[in-house]
């Protein structure tokens, strides 16, 4: 019997299609599809959170001194936004990275976001031990200085 491929490896969705994660990190990331379909034109966002529907949403804005604003740092195709204050403000800084399908929506007074529904994870990346590990690693570095 030879190899058979495996194809539905356990880190999500396949990075090809539009994708926001938040990660345990305390940021948002933002991969090359979603950038180009969604933040292509903007410097920064702003964040919004709908506790009823456990949702996050991100204003694209073009200004980075917009109030609320959190600058939409970029690498290569891809881009990352660092709102630790949000996330923590609403505990929804995960345990593990978790990854989300973006889509656009209009608030009730017209607000056009870009959303994430936190009840419909698309997959995960990483593990909590992998966190454990680091932790672990940067107590025993801060120890030998």
């Amino acid at each position: 019997m030879g190899f058979e491929k495996f194809d539905g490896g356990g880190r999500g969705r396949s990075s090809s299609g539009p994708m926001i994660s938040l990660r345990k990190s305390g940021s948002i990331g933002i991969n090359g599809a979603a950038m180009s379909e969604y933040f292509e034109d903007a410097e920064a966002a702003v964040l919004y959170y709908d506790e009823d529907d456990n949702q996050v949403g991100l204003e694209r804005v073009d200004d980075t001194d917009a109030d609320g604003a959190y600058t939409i740092s970029r690498t290569n195709d891809t881009g990352s936004v660092t709102p630790s204050a949000f996330l923590n403000r609403y505990d929804l800084v995960p345990d593990i990275t978790t990854q989300f399908e973006p889509e656009v929506s209009e608030t009730d007074d017209g607000l056009e976001l870009v959303t994430i529904d936190l009840d419909e994870p698309i997959g995960t990346y990483g593990s909590p031990e992998d966190e454990d590990a680091e932790d672990a690693e940067a107590d025993d570095a801060e120890d030998e200085e």
